[in-house]
C-alpha cells in the first residue's frame, strides 16, 4: 500500500487516467470502481497513517526549472477553474482541468526545482486533482470523480505537512460525496477521519465546514445532540478564522454557506422533530440573502433546499415560488447534482397533499429534467 503512495507511483498514476479520461467518450463505461463502506475507508487510511514520505525523487528527464512564482500561477489558474465550476457547473470546464491537472503532473514528473517548491508544486496538483474530481462528480461521473480525489489525496500525502490542509478538503470532497449519493454512514466516517487527519491546524475555516458536514451527516440519521454540538463546533471555528489567510479552496465556506448548511440540517432533524421546520426555513433564507450572486449553482440548490423546507411545513405556494427560482437558475448551469436535487424535490411534492401550486411546480420540474 505504502508504494502506492510514493511520489513516483502518484505521478505515473494521474498521468495514466487524465490521458485516459482526455479520449474517452463521457458515455463509455468507467474503469474506475466506485468504492463504499471499509473498501473506501481502508482506501483513505494511508493519508492517516503513513509516516511522511521521503523527499521527493530526482526528475526522471530534467526539464524546466520551477520555482514558487510558477506554482503560484498555477494555483491562480486553478482558482480561475474553480469560480467557472461555482458559476456554470462542471460540466463545460471538466475535461479543460483534467488537461491542466495532466499538464502540471507532466511538471511535477520532470520539472527542476527545489524541495520546497516540490511540496507546494504536489500541493498544486492535489488541488487541480480536486477541482476535476468534483466536476466530475457534478456532471454524475461518481467513480471517477472518487478516483480523482483518491489521487489527489495521495498528491497531498507528498508534500507532508504542507498538504494536510488541502488533504482535509479533499477528504470533505469524498464525504460530501458520499453524502449525496446516501451513504451518510460512510460520509461520517470520512469527516471524522479528515478532523482527525487536520486537528494540528490552527481553527478556522476548514474545521468550519468539516463541523458542518458532520452536523448534516448526525441530522441524517437522526443523532440531533451530535447536529447541534457541530453545528456549534462550526459556528465557533468560523469565527476563528481568518480570512487573509485562507486558502481558495476553502473560500466557497463562507457565512452564507454556514447558515445554508445549518438549515439543511434542520431541515433534515424536522424529519425526527417536526416541530424544527420553521428554524430550518429561517436559517436557509439568510444564507440565501447573503449569498454571492455569482455562486449560481449554490444558489439552485438553496432554492431547492428552501422549496424542501416549505413543503414540509406544508406551505405549496411558497415551495412553488421558490422552486421556479430554482427553475431558473438551473438554466445557467450544467449540473447533473442540482438535476439529482430536484428529482428529491419532485418526489417530495408527490408526496405532500395535493394543490393546483404542487401541480403546476411538479410540471415545470418535469419540464426541465426531460432532456437531461
Amino acid at each position: 500500500m505504502a508504494d502506492a503512495w510514493s511520489a513516483r507511483a502518484v505521478v505515473a498514476a494521474i498521468l495514466d487516467t487524465t490521458r485516459s479520461d482526455a479520449v474517452t467518450d463521457d458515455h463509455s463505461p468507467s474503469r474506475a470502481r466506485l468504492m463504499s463502506g471499509a473498501a473506501l475507508v481502508n482506501a483513505v487510511q494511508p493519508w492517516l497513517h503513513l509516516h511522511d514520505l521521503e523527499p521527493l525523487p530526482a526528475p526522471e528527464r530534467p526539464g524546466a526549472r520551477l520555482g514558487l512564482s510558477d506554482v503560484a500561477r498555477i494555483e491562480a489558474t486553478t482558482d480561475t477553474f474553480r469560480d467557472l465550476d461555482n458559476e456554470h457547473g462542471g460540466g463545460l470546464s471538466r475535461l479543460a482541468v483534467v488537461g491542466q491537472l495532466q499538464h502540471v503532473t507532466h511538471l511535477a514528473r520532470s520539472g527542476t526545482y527545489t524541495e520546497e517548491t516540490g511540496r507546494a508544486l504536489f500541493v498544486a496538483v492535489a488541488e487541480l486533482a480536486s477541482v476535476a474530481g468534483w466536476m466530475t462528480h457534478d456532471a454524475g461521473a461518481h467513480a471517477d470523480a472518487q478516483h480523482y480525489l483518491l489521487l489527489g489525496l495521495q498528491a497531498a500525502k507528498q508534500a507532508g505537512r504542507d498538504g494536510a490542509g488541502i488533504g482535509g478538503h479533499l477528504m470533505n470532497c469524498l464525504a460530501r460525496q458520499a453524502n449525496h449519493l446516501g451513504r451518510t454512514e460512510d460520509a461520517l466516517e470520512l469527516v471524522q477521519a479528515a478532523q482527525y487527519g487536520t486537528r494540528r491546524l490552527r481553527p478556522g475555516r476548514l474545521r468550519a465546514l468539516l463541523c458542518s458536514l458532520e452536523a448534516r451527516s448526525h441530522a441524517v440519521l437522526g443523532h440531533l445532540d451530535e447536529m447541534t454540538r457541530a453545528t456549534g463546533a462550526a459556528e465557533q471555528a468560523l469565527a476563528n478564522d481568518d480570512p487573509a489567510t485562507t486558502p481558495g479552496w476553502a473560500a466557497w465556506f463562507d457565512h452564507a454557506e454556514f447558515r445554508v448548511t445549518a438549515g439543511v440540517c434542520e431541515y433534515e432533524a424536522a424529519k425526527h422533530a417536526p416541530d424544527r421546520v420553521g428554524h430550518a426555513i429561517a436559517l436557509i433564507k439568510q444564507g440565501t440573502a447573503d449569498r454571492p450572486a455569482d455562486r449560481v449553482r449554490s444558489r439552485a440548490f438553496d432554492q431547492i433546499a428552501l422549496a424542501r423546507a416549505h413543503v414540509r411545513a406544508g406551505q405549496p405556494e411558497a415551495a412553488a415560488a421558490t422552486t421556479d427560482t430554482a427553475l431558473t437558475l438551473m438554466g445557467n448551469i450544467t449540473s447533473t447534482r442540482v438535476g439529482d436535487r430536484l428529482r428529491e424535490l419532485d418526489a417530495e411534492l408527490a408526496a405532500a397533499p395535493g394543490t393546483s401550486a404542487t401541480a403546476d411546480s411538479r410540471a415545470r420540474i418535469h419540464a426541465v429534467l426531460q432532456p437531461l
